[in-house]
């Protein structure tokens, strides 16, 4: 290696035989005239103009590094809609490989841009030693970049795109969905639930299950508060989340905890693995299908390891149910099948899914058999369509995490 002195004596005399050289070729009228004068103001030019240039791109390198981090976690899915958090969030989980995709190309982009004005910022501040060569390259990497930007193929933001017009379409549907009669809630479920002490007595088994849970217990669209009653003369901590205001100041009169608010959203702010419970009576057939199965994916999360969940509702394998009971209510949208619950809480990973099979319809309502000796085959018959018309009005499913 060359010591320092070496290298300055050596660069000293290559600068005095450069200058004898000019000095010569000068003297012998070899430069155009006015050349030398040329020389030294573009020098100038390129002297004067560095200082700016250098901290326009150290600021375009200093912002570029601070907007690097991509990340899906950043994309804005917050809604007006009731439920349309959860709606957006399963929509992004559609597209998540799409998105992905298109991350990933942002960064290899972003990189490259990176890696040129590092360049050029190199290049301005080390003029006689960087290698232009090097430059070009880097910038034609970015062109052709922007060129595989343009023959992606559209399939992926076409489809973001449809997807963005779909949600709109279903905010557009919530709203002419909405409604508001002129009647009470209170009124409805005196008419058609029976009294307060008919449903205590039906969900008394049901309000056991929570006993010794380890955590609070959420009862969403807890409605009158029945069940929130049982679960306080349990002794097990509780409180309620119900949409109609009228039915919420009723339930904090008579001493209940309860919430004003959407019951799945309230579900989703709630903290992973903190409850001990969640109750659903009489509230998932006025769900829709997404929401359904975002219920059963937010109670995997939310609930402890062994915490329980139950849901009650209409058995649509009952036709009896659609005669008497379902359409009933104009808030109603869709029966859950029994078997479909089932296998979204065994999907969700819980370890236990219980069935409980309730409310068969009196008596006198199903097709009695024939007392005739020798009509065993007349009274099978019989017996299936009481299965199939006159089956249980109501299931219930108890999953444990």
């Amino acid at each position: 290696m060359t010591a320092p002195d070496d290298a300055h004596g050596r660069a000293d005399e290559l600068i005095e035989r450069l200058r004898t050289r000019v000095q010569q070729r000068r003297d012998a009228g070899e430069y155009p005239q006015g050349l030398e004068a040329d020389l030294d103001a573009h020098f100038q030019r390129i002297a004067g103009q560095r200082p700016g240039d250098l901290e326009s791109v150290r600021a375009a390198l200093v912002y570029l590094e601070g907007t690097m981090g991509f990340d899906p976690a950043r994309i804005h899915t917050a809604s007006n809609l009731r439920g349309g958090d959860l709606v957006h969030r399963g929509i992004a989980k559609a597209v998540s490989r799409q998105t992905e995709g298109v991350l990933e190309q942002v960064r290899v982009f972003a990189e490259a841009v990176r890696d040129t004005l590092q360049a050029l910022l190199s290049a301005m501040e080390f003029p006689t030693t960087h290698e232009h060569a090097e430059l070009i390259e880097q910038v034609d990497t970015i062109v052709e970049r922007i060129a595989s930007f343009e023959r992606v193929d559209s399939g992926a933001p076409v489809e973001i795109e449809v997807l963005r017009r779909r949600i709109e379409e279903l905010e557009a549907a919530e709203a002419r969905r909405e409604f508001h009669p002129w009647f009470s809630n209170q009124r409805f479920e005196d008419a058609f639930r029976g009294t307060a002490e008919d449903l205590q007595k039906r969900y008394e088994d049901l309000a056991r299950e929570f006993v010794g849970v380890g955590g609070p217990v959420i009862d969403i669209g807890c409605g009158r508060g029945e069940f929130l009653e049982l679960l306080r003369d349990l002794d097990v901590d509780a409180f309620g989340v119900e949409l109609d205001p009228e039915l919420v100041r009723a339930d904090i009169d008579r001493g209940l905890v309860v919430e004003h608010g959407d019951g799945l959203l309230r579900l989703a702010a709630e903290t992973d693995g903190s409850l001990g419970g969640i109750v659903l009576i009489q509230v998932v057939e006025h769900l829709s299908a997404q929401q359904v199965a975002d219920l059963v994916q937010l109670a995997a999360e939310k609930l402890i390891s062994g915490g329980r969940i139950v849901v009650e509702t209409v058995n649509p394998q009952s036709l009896y149910v659609f005669a008497h009971s379902f359409f009933v209510d104009p808030t109603h949208a869709w029966p859950v099948h029994p078997a479909y619950l089932d296998f979204l809480f065994r999907e969700a990973g819980f370890k236990e899914v219980l069935m409980r099979w309730r409310g068969l319809p009196d008596e006198e309502e199903s097709l009695d058999e024939l007392p005739e000796e020798g009509k065993e085959a007349e009274n099978e018959n019989i017996r299936r369509l009481n299965r199939l018309i006159f089956g249980p009005q109501d299931y219930a499913i108890v999953a444990v995490r």
